[in-house]
C-alpha cells in the first residue's frame, strides 16, 4: 500500500504530529512549515533529510500531500483548513478549529463540496486510560444519573499566554483552554448542551500584553438537567493539570493531583475506592492521529474524534464567549 504523504504547519505542538504520523505505518513525512529557523533546525536533527518551508503554499497545494496536520497560531486556522480542504487534502488540526462561527460556518460550507474528506481536531484527553475508563463507567450507569460535573483545566504554564497569543488581536482563554474540559465532559456524557452562561477576568495576567480575559468560568446546561461547570484557568500558580469531578447518584468520582478515587459512601469513615488507570499518559495521544489516518484508509473506521464532535465542540466555545461578553446565558446553536 502507497504511505499517506503528510504535511505539517507549525513546528511547536506540531512535532508531536510529525511524530505521531510517522509512527503509523501507512504515512511518511512529506513536508514541514514554520516561520523559525530554529524549529526547523530542531526537525533536522530528527530527520536531517526533511524537507522545510516557511510558505505555507508549498504544504496546502503540493499534490504529493494527502494530509495536512495544522498547528499554526490560533487565528491562521480557519483559512488553512478551507485551503487544505479545497484542494482534496484530508485535514488534523490543533484545536481551536476557528476564531468564530462565521468561520466555522465556511468550513462547514467548504467539507460538504469535499464530504469525502477527513476533517478532525487533535482533542488528545480522549485517548487517556483513566477517563476512559470514566466515561465507560457512566455509560454503563455505574454512577447512576449524572447530575452534576467539574473540569478545570490548569494550564499551569502561564508564560505561554504572554508570546504569540500575546500578539493575537483576540486570544480566547474558553477556545485556546477550557475547550479541553468541554469537549471530555461532552464525550463523558455522550450528549450536547443546551444553554451555557460564563464569567471571565483578566486579573492573573494584567500589567501584560495580553489584551483577553487569562481566566473563565463556563456553567453548562444539558437537556436533562445535567449541570457542568469548567474553568479555563491560564494564569494559575499549579502544575499543568486537568481536574476532574463527577457527581452521579449512585456514586462520586473524584481525580485531583493526589490520585483518582470512587466514593461509594457518604459515611465519614468511607474507605476511598482507588482508580489505578495511569495519567497524564501522554504516550497514548498518538491515538488520536492514529484512528483518524485509520479512518482514511478505510471509511467503516470511525475516528476518536469524529468531525461532528469537533464542531459541536466549537459551537459550546463560541456561546460561552458570548455569554462571557453579554453576562448573559446563552442558547447554544449547532451545525449538523
Amino acid at each position: 500500500m502507497k504511505k499517506l504523504g503528510v504535511g505539517v504547519i507549525g513546528l511547536g505542538v506540531g512535532m508531536k504530529h510529525v511524530l505521531s504520523f510517522e509512527s503509523h505505518p501507512n504515512c511518511e513525512i512529506v513536508a514541514v512549515c514554520d516561520f523559525s529557523e530554529d524549529k526547523f533546525v530542531l526537525a533536522k536533527e530528527y530527520n536531517p533529510l526533511l524537507k522545510t518551508t516557511k510558505d505555507t503554499n508549498q504544504i496546502l497545494e503540493d499534490p504529493g500531500i494527502d494530509i495536512v496536520a495544522i498547528a499554526s497560531y490560533d487565528n491562521y486556522h480557519s483559512s488553512q483548513i478551507i485551503q487544505a480542504i479545497n484542494n482534496e487534502k484530508h485535514v488534523m488540526a490543533e484545536k481551536p478549529l476557528c476564531m468564530n462561527f462565521d468561520e466555522m460556518l465556511q468550513i462547514h460550507a467548504a467539507h460538504k463540496q469535499n464530504k469525502k474528506i477527513k476533517l478532525s481536531a487533535n482533542h488528545v484527553l480522549r485517548t487517556n486510560s483513566r477517563f476512559t475508563r470514566l466515561k465507560t463507567d457512566i455509560t454503563n450507569g455505574k454512577l447512576g444519573d449524572i447530575f452534576y460535573l467539574e473540569g478545570d483545566y490548569y494550564w499551569g504554564r502561564k508564560e505561554k499566554l504572554f508570546g504569540w497569543r500575546a500578539e493575537m488581536d483576540f486570544y480566547s482563554i474558553i477556545m485556546g483552554g477550557a475547550i479541553h474540559m468541554i469537549d471530555l465532559i461532552m464525550w463523558f456524557l455522550d450528549s450536547r448542551p443546551i444553554s451555557v452562561q460564563a464569567m471571565g477576568n483578566d486579573i492573573s495576567s494584567r500589567g501584560t500584553r495580553l489584551q483577553s480575559n487569562s481566566f473563565a468560568v463556563i456553567l453548562l446546561k444539558f437537556e436533562n438537567g445535567t449541570i457542568a461547570k469548567l474553568t479555563g484557568n491560564g494564569g494559575c500558580v499549579h502544575p499543568h493539570f486537568h481536574g476532574i469531578k463527577i457527581f452521579g447518584t449512585d456514586r462520586t468520582t473524584i481525580h485531583n493531583m493526589t490520585g483518582a478515587y470512587y466514593l461509594d459512601t457518604s459515611e465519614t469513615d468511607s474507605i476511598p475506592i482507588p482508580i489505578t488507570e495511569p495519567y497524564p499518559e501522554k504516550e497514548s495521544r498518538e491515538k488520536v492521529i492514529h484512528s483518524f489516518v485509520d479512518s482514511i484508509l478505510d471509511p467503516s473506521i470511525t475516528p476518536l474524534v469524529p468531525k461532528q464532535d469537533v464542531l459541536d465542540v466549537m459551537s459550546v466555545c463560541f456561546a460561552a464567549e458570548e455569554a462571557m461578553n453579554t453576562e448573559k446565558s446563552i442558547s447554544i446553536k449547532y451545525l449538523n
